[in-house]
């Protein structure tokens, strides 16, 4: 039996919890060395006292998730449907829908390098950098450079979620690590090292995400997971469709968020560069536990996809059970610790003192909604790796933008700096009591599904 087979085997029989934690454990460490990749450049930056620094690699990162975006669209749309292929024994249209994605991603990849390229300043103003002509300056700098590494980033995304998604996450795992230890390690020798300053910060990551994109096309090649490859790409509407409708939840819940922190940048630079770098250092501080509750969810998305088009419903419901409790109890000790350790946290990126108490001010705020953040993204995967791409994505945009932008407008007009702080746990409450609504839903709707096959097996 192949790997392809005792995976296929693995995830449709094994114990639902162990299996669960067996996948999930990887996809953890996986976020949270992605994690630390997300923090290493405002780390190292944050050494030289530069409040203007520390703000541009906030401003970049808006441009930077909208890249990501890309990637999780055509990665997350053909490894969702492959897994579901796999589970229904259709390995060969497993392979055509593998590299279609890999050619999507390519030519994806290009286009988002070459265009903004062209409109380069452009580009910087609308990220909000025109707040002071440093702020400009170092933004221009490292978005042209970070420009640079967007096929690689694209592509190595797009492959990584075709290996997860199908039960191969170590393998995924490795490869992107590769790359991420490789920017972690240089950061600091570019940065400080060679004096090169927040160039350096982008240097390091083009040379990163160019690491991973060699990894992961040779892990690709071997031990029995799908080759990267162009050969068997099939441009046919029903392909293209399933890769783009089954990834949608993903590239409109980054492309939201992107498009969020733009508008949330021009919302803050009112207030001026201490609170531009107060959110920079806060936003990404408070991620780190939502990311390792992603990371768990992330090992039940294979077991839900393949099971679901393997028709086991009862085991689907039952991973989903002990992911949300799981979950929910990791962002409860989550929400704990960052109320206690908030101000030292924040310290750790910035030695000025009033960005560290408003950064530190911000996390606390966060703490409110991180308990109900699980429940909230479980719903959304569960909806997306059973074929149901609208309530999906529906789901996926409500955090930052059915909710998230009217509300970046209404509570500054009525609470001013204040309006701004506590955004984003107002816009998670409303979003988790809805999510909670649509996963109520989506249950009957299983239930159904269920009895109707045991209806027809009588």
């Amino acid at each position: 039996m192949n790997k392809t087979a005792n995976t296929r085997q693995d995830l449709l029989t094994a114990d639902i919890l162990p299996l669960l934690i067996r996948t999930a454990i990887p996809t953890m460490i996986g976020m949270m060395i992605m994690m630390i990749y997300n923090l290493t450049d405002t780390f190292w930056i944050g050494r030289l006292n530069d409040k203007s620094m520390t703000a541009a690699i906030g401003l970049v990162f808006a441009f930077v998730s909208l890249v990501q975006a890309v990637g999780f669209w055509f990665g997350y749309g053909s490894g969702n449907y492959m897994s579901r292929c796999f589970g229904a024994g259709k390995d060969e249209e497993a392979q055509v829908y593998a590299n279609t994605g890999v050619v999507l991603s390519i030519a994806g990849g290009i286009l988002l390098m070459l265009v903004p390229l062209l409109f380069l300043d452009p580009l910087t103003r609308l990220l909000g950098a025109d707040v002071s002509p440093a702020l400009f300056s170092y933004t221009r700098t490292y978005l042209r450079i970070m420009l640079f590494a967007v096929p690689f980033s694209i592509f190595s995304t797009t492959v990584y979620n075709q290996l997860r998604l199908c039960g191969s996450i170590k393998a995924a795992m490795t490869g992107m690590m590769t790359g991420i230890l490789a920017n972690i390690v240089l950061d600091p020798l570019f940065i400080l090292g060679f004096k090169m300053g927040i160039a350096g910060a982008g240097i390091a990551a083009l040379i990163g995400q160019a690491g991973s994109c060699i990894a992961l096309i040779r892990i690709s090649s071997r031990g029995g997971n799908v080759p990267v490859g162009i050969r068997r790409c099939s441009l046919t509407r029903e392909h293209v469709f399933h890769i783009l409708a089954g990834g949608s939840p993903n590239f409109t819940r980054q492309g939201i968020t992107s498009l969020a922190s733009v508008l949330l940048n021009h919302a803050a630079s009112v207030y001026g560069e201490t609170l531009l770098a107060s959110l920079t250092i806060a936003t990404r501080a408070a991620a780190i536990g939502y990311m390792l509750a992603i990371g768990f969810g992330q090992g039940f998305q294979p077991i839900c996809a393949m099971n679901y088009g393997a028709k086991q419903y009862r085991r689907v419901k039952e991973a989903l059970k002990d992911t949300v409790v799981t979950g929910t109890v990791m962002m409860i000790i989550a929400a704990i610790l960052y109320a206690v350790f908030a101000k030292p946290l924040a310290g750790l990126f910035t030695s000025n003192e009033d960005v560290t108490l408003l950064s530190a001010k911000i996390i606390r705020y966060q703490c409110i909604s991180l308990p109900f953040m699980a429940v909230y993204a479980y719903t959304s995967m569960f909806l997306q790796n059973t074929g149901k791409y609208f309530r999906a994505l529906v789901v996926s945009i409500m955090r930052q933008g059915i909710f998230y932008v009217p509300l970046l407008y209404i509570l500054p007009a009525l609470f001013g700096i204040e309006g701004i702080l506590f955004l984003q746990p107002v816009s998670d409450l409303i979003s988790a009591a809805f999510g909670m609504w649509f996963l109520v839903k989506a249950l009957k709707d299983m239930d159904a599904l269920m009895r109707e096959r045991r209806l027809r097996n009588r």
